[in-house]
């Protein structure tokens, strides 16, 4: 199996530089490959903060990304990730992982974030 980068990823949702994205969708035809959480979570934050897309349209890109066949991820947690993201612009995406990822392994999160402690869910707690 293969990992994917950023910028691997980016050159598959964007198809900016046509050489680079065509090899991307040549390597996906014939390996499995995986996203890490983290390469994800740093798509999103540069497709929202660098390429000044909305959240529901990176939404968009990465769930059709998620559906690609020979691409595995750690899906329960992403999908949550992206439904935290586009529910409340409030938070930011680093917010959305890094609540949801406490939640999904049964973790209390202390932050100093009030934001997050209003919009996280309720295992989110201020110290």
């Amino acid at each position: 199996m293969t990992s994917l980068d950023t910028n691997v990823v980016l050159r598959l949702l964007l198809g900016d530089v046509p050489h680079q994205t065509a090899k991307g969708v040549a390597l996906l035809r014939k390996t499995k490959c995986y996203l890490t959480d983290a390469v994800a979570v740093e798509v999103i934050y540069v497709l929202e903060k660098v390429y000044k897309n909305p959240r529901s349209h990176i939404v968009s890109l990465v769930r059709k990304l998620l559906m690609i066949d020979n691409l595995s991820c750690t899906e329960f947690v992403l999908t949550e990730v992206l439904e935290l993201y586009q529910r409340q612009p409030a938070l930011s995406i680093i917010d959305c992982y890094a609540s949801v990822e406490a939640a999904k392994t049964d973790n209390s999160f202390a932050t100093f974030d009030k934001k997050l402690v209003k919009y996280g869910g309720t295992h989110v707690v201020v110290l």
